[in-house]
């Protein structure tokens, strides 16, 4: 195509009616390529010097030909004024060096393209939805006895930073309950660093983070099932803590010669958790402290978990209003695992206290019965608040992203919804969770 076009511009200008055309520009046009070629064999540009060659040869062929058209014109014409003569190959000159200057723009772009993939290669984003559909089986509300639903939608962004620092910014969706249609919004679940910070030669390691992050316990409790998907667990499902708040924490492990290796967790945090913003000069303190303390391979480990937090905590009250305390006790094996969780301390000036007991097991691939039940007083000088809850079904792991689940859900008593004292509700739902 190259060779046709600048055939038949060289050409066709020639026979253009009354211009003439100057073979002199064409040998100019001819220098111009050959200075070209040298350049790129200077520069082992082997691929541009090929294209140009073919340029050349084809600039020559049309030399020829107009050669031999002034000879036969020369011997025909009469003395006439002289006319102006068109640049003929001012074109394929033109369109030589907008095709290289194409070709550089577009290696230039695929250069930034490149930066921009290097630059973000250590970049993530994943998420996870939990949608779920209920049927009241017992004491339900007339408003939802038979609905589908979005419980959570999370969009998941983490990025390596320089140092060995990491971000992350989590987004979740909620109903408002001020919202008369009751949309799903979307809002602010985590937005975090962390800063990983060199202790030398001692055997901690300490990692700082910074932002709306976890909370110490909750997200730990939930990984002993692996089922928040279905139900929250003992501290979050009875809203005792949030599962995250603004401020300041650490991370890291503890290594002592044979002893078993120990995790923490420490923070001080607003305590208004991420759904409000802080309204007083108070501040609450909390550590986790956890570790595997005994480990058999093919059978499974046995996992150890304390935790404390304290609210209120001001400059002239160093003690905080409220304590809260508990810990986890869990066996992991490959086929089925047990725990038990134990809760205690102050809420709203009230002393509270609950349990969690339950378990999975594995009865046939990819398929998970459970079973789990709990019990929370939030004020242990009454009984007439206390909520005994059961959950129990299956799962079935369609893949390592999807998982379902059928199963049951109750509450007796306490300020359960649509509940009294001594009522229960049942609830059967269809779980899932789809990770992406």
């Amino acid at each position: 195509m190259k060779r046709i076009l600048v055939s038949v511009l060289c050409l066709g200008l020639f026979v253009s009616g009354s211009q003439a055309v100057s073979s002199g520009k064409i040998k100019a046009y001819i220098n111009s390529l050959e200075k070209k070629i040298a350049a790129a064999e200077k520069k082992n540009n082997g691929a541009k010097a090929d294209k140009l060659y073919r340029l050349l040869a084809d600039a020559e062929n049309s030399l020829d030909m107009v050669s031999d058209q002034d000879q036969g014109m020369l011997m025909a014409a009469k003395p006439k004024a002289a006319v102006q003569s068109v640049p003929v190959v001012s074109a394929p000159d033109e369109l030589s060096d907008y095709k290289e200057e194409v070709n550089a723009a577009f290696a230039q772009m695929k250069a930034e393209i490149g930066k921009v993939a290097s630059d973000n290669k250590d970049a993530k984003v994943s998420g996870v939805i939990f949608f779920r559909w209920q049927k009241y089986l017992a004491n339900g509300t007339a408003s939802t006895p038979n609905n589908f639903d979005v419980e959570r939608a999370y969009i998941d962004l983490k990025k390596k930073l320089s140092g060995g620092a990491s971000a992350r910014v989590v987004l979740d969706v909620s109903r408002l309950s001020n919202d008369s249609k009751k949309n799903l919004f979307d809002y602010l679940k985590y937005a975090y660093a962390d800063i990983p910070l060199g202790l030398g030669a001692m055997p901690v390691t300490l990692t700082g983070k910074i932002g709306l992050q976890h909370t110490v316990w909750i997200d730990w409790a939930d990984k002993m099932l692996g089922q928040r998907w279905i139900a929250k667990s003992l501290v979050d499902n009875e809203s005792v803590m949030s599962s995250a708040d603004f401020g300041l924490g650490a991370v890291g492990k503890i290594t002592t010669g044979n002893f078993p290796e120990v995790e923490y967790h420490a923070t001080a945090m607003n305590g208004t958790g991420y759904g409000a913003a802080e309204t007083n000069s108070s501040k609450d303190a909390a550590l986790r402290l956890n570790s595997t303390v005994l480990e058999s391979k093919g059978i499974g480990n046995l996992q150890v978990g304390l935790w404390g937090n304290v609210r209120g905590i001001t400059s002239s009250n160093l003690g905080g209003d409220n304590n809260l305390f508990g810990g986890m006790v869990g066996w992991k094996a490959p086929i089925y695992t047990l725990y038990v969780e134990y809760l205690g301390g102050q809420t709203s000036s009230k002393n509270i206290s609950g349990f969690s007991v339950g378990g999975k097991c594995e009865v046939y691939a990819g398929v998970n019965a459970f079973l789990r039940v709990d019990n929370y007083n939030p004020d242990t000088s009454g009984t007439t608040k206390k909520i005994d809850r059961t959950f129990y079904g299956v799962t079935y792991d369609v893949n390592k992203d999807v998982k379902l689940s059928a199963d049951i859900q109750t509450a007796t008593g306490g300020s359960a919804a649509s509940t009294s004292k001594g009522t229960t509700t049942s609830i059967f739902y269809l779980h899932s969770m789809i990770a992406y």
